[in-house]
């Protein structure tokens, strides 16, 4: 097949995280070899930052005023079935398969077909919870039964962003399926100091700063950072920054510590959402960043953009946070949802953080997880099947795509 008339469907229908990123790069991905991609994406995605100046070719989807999840994902499938019926499409990639892999497969096990026979179907998952430990029978049996229609899913190329998932994996029973990981694409910034940092963001230029950035939110943790600041008996010099969006609930618990005695002047927030250009600020203007994710599953993207700007992190024993700070000497762990524990691990790591230094070893995880990486991944088999190479692929990776060398473990 030529590539002047190889078209492929980027079917993409969430309109915020990380997924409007991953489109973005996809579709960057097969523009550079040569073919033509075509993102299937939502009115809201198509004008945000990600989007509206990449250039990219748009097919609108409706609105999707579904009431539950079931229901969205049931229109989702209905969009997806339509768009492939229209054109004849040389290949269909998903890069938001989580939900709509399940859905597709229940589709598939009940006889309905979405894709004509031997349409290339490339899907990428983000979470793999059945891979992590659960003390409660009722939410392993909806994972593992989630896992059975993910498997059964019609895609002819499975990608996942979690190296914990990729483990457990490797040691089920057959008959499985083959999947593939992906890189967690983050760029490396260019140096910044801290004190200009700090300008930027309108902040003291001395002292030990302490900080979370990102959105900020119970889910991650960040009430659980303003108690444990609260709690530490910190030098009075130790300062606490949050840059992202508040909850009421981080608002609420940042208003309680600035009115406590010895706290006025030392908790800075910037309460807006947050672009790549200034989390990288904040990150840079930082001494130690706090990832207090209690409960989280898959990547956190947060810690490999602070492993690649060389400052250490304090993140919570979840598996893939865990299995990358200490694999890669990127700071320490705590158990953050243990507010004695957590309290006086944050006072020890204020005090490590001086003397901490980073790993050579950062860079083979930043090479893996780098943006041309990931869209050598997603291009690989497309260029395979037209008889080329796909640019960027790093040599940590093997030529079958299953890991590497870089992957953490």
């Amino acid at each position: 097949m030529r590539r002047s008339t190889y078209e492929v469907l980027i079917y993409c229908p969430l309109d915020g995280g990380h997924h409007l990123n991953f489109a973005r790069l996809v579709s960057a991905g097969f523009s550079q070899l040569g073919v033509r991609p075509v993102l299937a994406t939502t009115e809201k995605a198509e004008m945000s930052r990600e989007l509206a100046s990449a250039g990219i070719p748009i097919l609108r989807l409706p609105t999707n005023h579904s009431g539950s999840q079931m229901a969205s994902l049931g229109q989702r499938v209905e969009d997806l079935r339509r768009l492939v019926r229209e054109r004849h499409w040389s290949r269909i990639v998903l890069p938001a398969g989580d939900g709509l892999l399940q859905v597709l497969g229940l589709a598939a096990e009940s006889g309905v077909r979405i894709f004509r026979p031997g349409l290339p179907v490339e899907a990428l998952a983000l979470r793999g919870s059945v891979a992590y430990p659960g003390a409660q029978m009722l939410p392993h049996l909806k994972h593992l039964a989630s896992w059975h229609f993910l498997e059964r899913a019609p895609a002819t190329v499975r990608h996942h962003l979690d190296p914990v998932f990729m483990d457990w994996l490797r040691v089920q029973p057959p008959p499985r399926t083959e999947w593939r990981l992906m890189p967690d694409p983050v760029e490396i910034p260019a140096p910044l100091d801290r004190q200009t940092a700090r300008m930027r963001l309108g902040i003291p230029v001395d002292g030990f700063v302490v900080g979370c950035v990102g959105v900020l939110d119970e889910r991650k943790g960040v009430h659980l950072v303003v108690d444990a600041f609260d709690t530490a008996h910190l030098a009075s010099d130790v300062r606490l920054l949050l840059v992202g969006m508040c909850t009421p609930a981080v608002k609420a618990a940042v208003a309680s510590l600035r009115a406590r005695p010895g706290f006025a002047g030392r908790v800075h927030v910037c309460d807006e959402w947050v672009t790549d250009e200034k989390m990288m600020t904040a990150i840079a203007a930082m001494d130690l960043v706090v990832a207090a994710y209690p409960g989280h599953v898959g990547s956190a993207s947060i810690v490999l953009r602070v492993m690649a700007a060389g400052r250490p992190v304090l993140g919570s024993p979840t598996p893939w946070i865990a299995r990358h700070v200490s694999s890669y000497g990127a700071g320490w762990v705590s158990h953050v949802n243990d507010r004695e524990a957590f309290a006086s691990d944050l006072a020890r790591a204020v005090v490590d953080a001086l003397s901490w230094r980073p790993s050579p070893r950062v860079r083979e995880l930043l090479a893996f997880n780098s943006p041309e990486n990931f869209m050598a991944h997603w291009t690989r088999a497309t260029a395979a099947e037209l008889g080329c190479s796909p640019a960027g692929l790093e040599s940590g990776t093997s030529a079958s795509g299953t890991v590497s060398a870089c992957d953490p473990g």
